[in-house]
């Protein structure tokens, strides 16, 4: 079974740490971007891309979608586009694709699927499978989850683990964890737990290749 680990609300002024745990395991990963986080760390931004991780877009401020009016969700979306595309211009290196996750998993309730086609339109691609009825999705979602924003205590969070890891299906799992809200510890002991389970960890962007 695949796993393809993602980390929202990133970047954290603990980033390079964590990236360090990273590159120690060899563990691939896409970073879903705040853009207000990325105006407070913009070179942990650019160390990210310089080591090979991706960055998505987790819009500018981290509102619920089902909060937000189009005008304000499309705002959050470009705010943040400007910055990620900075990144990668300061750092000389090819953004690979155009990825988006909404904060809280909230995809805008009655707006939803004016949300889709505007994600759609500003060139975002879904994970390949992420489909409802017949309507790809642009956005990407998770199946696996820790919750890792309940705890701060290391035994506790490999205790929700390994429950995850015995909930899940016989499938490839999107991994959810968080850079922000989260010590360098207990990001290094999940990335560890997961390179000794028994998931096979591969790079986010293969499911759109």
């Amino acid at each position: 079974m695949n796993a393809y680990l993602t980390i929202d609300d990133a970047p954290s002024e603990t980033l390079g740490a964590k990236l360090d745990a990273l590159d120690a395991h060899d563990v691939p990963a896409v970073l879903f971007c705040e853009g207000r986080r990325l105006d407070d760390y913009p070179a942990l931004a650019e160390r990210a891309v310089e080591a090979g991780y991706h960055l998505g877009n987790h819009t500018y401020s981290h509102p619920y979608a089902s909060d937000s009016s189009v005008e304000a969700f499309e705002q959050e979306l470009a705010r943040t586009e400007r910055r990620i595309d900075a990144v990668y211009d300061r750092t000389s290196v090819t953004r690979p694709a155009r990825l988006f996750r909404f904060p809280y998993g909230d995809d805008g309730g009655d707006h939803a699927e004016l949300f889709q086609q505007i994600l759609d339109d500003y060139g975002f691609t879904g994970p390949n499978g992420a489909a409802t009825g017949e309507r790809p999705r642009f956005d990407w979602s998770w199946t696996l989850d820790a919750e890792d924003w309940e705890t701060d205590d290391v035994a506790e969070l490999r205790a929700r683990f390994e429950t995850a890891l015995s909930e899940a299906g016989d499938g490839d799992e999107i991994v959810l964890f968080h850079d922000a809200g989260n010590s360098p510890e207990l990001f290094e002991a999940f990335v560890g737990w997961l390179d000794d389970s028994d998931l096979d960890l591969a790079d986010p962007l293969d499911l759109i290749r």
